[in-house]
């Protein structure tokens, strides 16, 4: 099968949805074992993950929802805590990608105790953001309004691609799959929801150190040495903002989106943090 054929019989077969104050939600639940709730990246859709997920459910329950257009961190917490509540699941590991670490660490702030251990993967620590951002941010999302839609996704293909690695026998049909989906199926909304939900997020100050000083878990950070978006300075703020040690795992040079470069590796990298 093709990239793409993998990843639509992965959402055929473990795809569900729910319907949160009237927003429907999809997202993907498969494997036995302890949970995992897997918030992806930037690209929006869990299920281009297939190939790493099928194997962590192996030995885990791996619950990864799609993110539709919505405006408020808030939308984001309420869905999370429906579908884990669909699913009956209680206690979990919490894992973010890029965008998704930054929405973890805003989910753990929220539900606490429930969260067994946090794993942040190619993810900056939400205080190196900081409310200064707030003002450049929201420029953004009047630009993403305003802008043709035809050139705000050019912009924001051109963006995601600097930090794609896949395999070089593979990166033609993921740039089509990447393109093609930035063109048909994402829309103008979901570039607005991808920067004033960040917006919102910190206006709240939810990833604050107050809101973690009394959750008992352990902070792993998952990082490769050819991500750009990753920095030496981030790690004493890590420790700063979790009032903790941060353990880290060395991805080498599996790059930014590990998981579609190496989805074998990147999962013996997750077991090793989720034992």
């Amino acid at each position: 099968m093709t990239i793409l054929e993998q990843i639509k019989n992965f959402s055929d077969r473990f795809g569900k949805s729910i319907i949160v104050n009237d927003v429907t939600w999809r997202y993907y639940r498969l494997g036995t074992g302890a949970p995992v709730l897997w918030l992806t990246g930037g690209m929006r859709r869990a299920a281009l993950g297939f190939a790493f997920m099928e194997r962590l459910a192996k030995s885990h329950i791996v619950i990864a929802p799609d993110y539709p257009p919505v405006s408020s961190i808030n939308d984001f917490m309420g869905a999370l805590d429906a579908i884990l509540q669909n699913e009956d699941i209680t206690t979990f590991t919490l894992a973010g990608q890029s965008y998704g670490g930054m929405l973890a660490q805003a989910y753990l702030a929220h539900k606490g105790p429930a969260v067994e251990r946090l794993i942040l993967s190619s993810a900056g620590p939400v205080n190196a953001i900081g409310k200064a951002w707030i003002p450049a941010l929201n420029a953004v999302v009047a630009l993403v309004r305003i802008l043709p839609e035809k050139f705000v996704k050019k912009l924001l293909t051109g963006e995601l691609l600097k930090h794609v690695n896949v395999p070089a026998a593979e990166r033609a049909e993921w740039l089509e799959i990447i393109n093609e989906l930035m063109k048909n199926e994402l829309s103008r909304a979901d570039a607005v929801s991808h920067f004033t939900v960040a917006v919102d997020l910190l206006k709240q100050g939810l990833a604050a150190p107050a809101a973690y000083q009394y959750w008992p878990g352990r902070v792993i950070v998952m990082s490769a040495k050819n991500d750009p978006t990753q920095r030496k300075r981030d790690f004493p703020l890590y420790e700063r903002l979790f009032g903790r040690p941060v353990e880290t795992l060395d991805m080498g040079s599996l790059g930014h989106t590990a998981a579609l470069f190496n989805p074998e590796k990147y999962v013996e990298l997750l077991e090793q943090a989720l034992s």
